[in-house]
């Protein structure tokens, strides 16, 4: 059983990843007015991948892909192809939308790992996961109350917007689902390593690296923070993945959108007239709720499951004696 230190410390570091994911599109949104996503995410793939690398060498063992078969070398390509999509798809949707709106979009990654999770893996798809599903559901109603009439409309910024994100979702999910059997051959660090590496050699073509030059002092912090934010926030979700049930890292990081929404109040408190924040009403706010309600429940459940299972067996030894 794990210690309450290690549940404490647990804890901790699932809510500085969750903090750390729902500040970064706040940060995202203001860099592209200076550089393009492609070009924000090649750099932090870049700087990733380097910090990755010297942790190998230090630490564990660059992967070696001579003994891995072909599916296995497939796999990896598509897996970074996921989250290279993943990371420009949820930038360039910034393009479309404020941070708030982007954040609460990318929660039906939850759904779409459930769901796949159910075909690829033949996993439950329990009650307390359909009352989860509801609430998300109901949640981006509520979020999108006063803009669900811009959607009829496929050609407007916030029908794209919300579209891109969605894509954004599903090659997350791709990448997610590939994880499961890769991390049989690999640990996490390795695989990163991998992602990251392929992703950037990828990007290329579709970068313009001399954009820094053109960056003013508070972008250039704002793409180091991006840069670190990659390392730190993946840094402390594998420690409290080593620390705490995976469920329960799951259902802290459903805050992230709450840390979005937190912090571009906060923002609009000290600065009235800034213009990225959606300036969310109450049943929006709700709605916000809501999502992040469905994506604990639904993450929480295998918690929930093993205690039934525990209590089951206990009864039965019980009522056995």
């Amino acid at each position: 059983m794990k210690s309450q230190q290690n549940h404490s410390l647990g804890f901790i570091l699932s809510l500085i990843t969750a903090f750390m994911w729902g500040v970064l599109p706040i940060a995202l949104k203001e860099l592209l007015t200076g550089m393009d996503a492609s070009t924000i995410v090649w750099y932090r793939f870049l700087f990733a991948a380097f910090f990755v690398l010297v942790w190998l060498n230090f630490r564990e063992k660059p992967p070696k892909l001579g003994t891995t078969n072909i599916l296995t070398r497939v796999m990896i390509i598509v897996s970074a192809a996921g989250l290279c999509a993943n990371y420009v798809f949820f930038s360039f949707s910034l393009n479309y939308l404020n941070a708030e709106t982007s954040e609460a979009v990318i929660q039906l990654t939850t759904l779409f790992l459930i769901f796949g999770g159910v075909v690829f893996y033949k996993e439950q798809f329990s009650g307390a996961q359909k009352i989860g599903t509801l609430f998300i559901g109901a949640g981006l109603l509520l979020f999108f109350n006063d803009r669900l009439g811009e959607f009829k409309n496929l050609g407007s910024q916030q029908t794209l917007g919300v579209f891109i994100v969605f894509l954004s979702a599903i090659t997350w999910t791709v990448y997610s689902l590939l994880q499961k059997k890769l991390l049989r051959e690999f640990t996490p660090s390795q695989l990163l390593f991998m992602m990251y590496g392929i992703s950037a050699i990828v990007l290329v073509p579709f970068v313009s690296p001399n954009a820094l030059l053109n960056l003013g002092g508070f972008q250039i912090f704002l793409l180091s923070f991006c840069c670190l934010n990659t390392v730190v926030a993946y840094g402390c979700f594998t420690k409290a993945l080593n620390c705490w049930d995976a469920s329960k890292v799951s259902a802290v990081l459903a805050l992230a959108p709450l840390f979005t929404i937190i912090g571009l109040k906060f923002i609009v408190l000290i600065e009235p007239n800034y213009a990225y924040s959606d300036r969310l009403g109450t049943l929006s706010l709700i709605g916000a709720v809501l999502l992040v309600l469905g994506s604990v429940l639904t993450a929480l459940m295998p918690i929930f499951s093993r205690y039934l299972e525990k209590n089951s067996s206990d009864s039965a030894s019980l009522g056995g004696s």
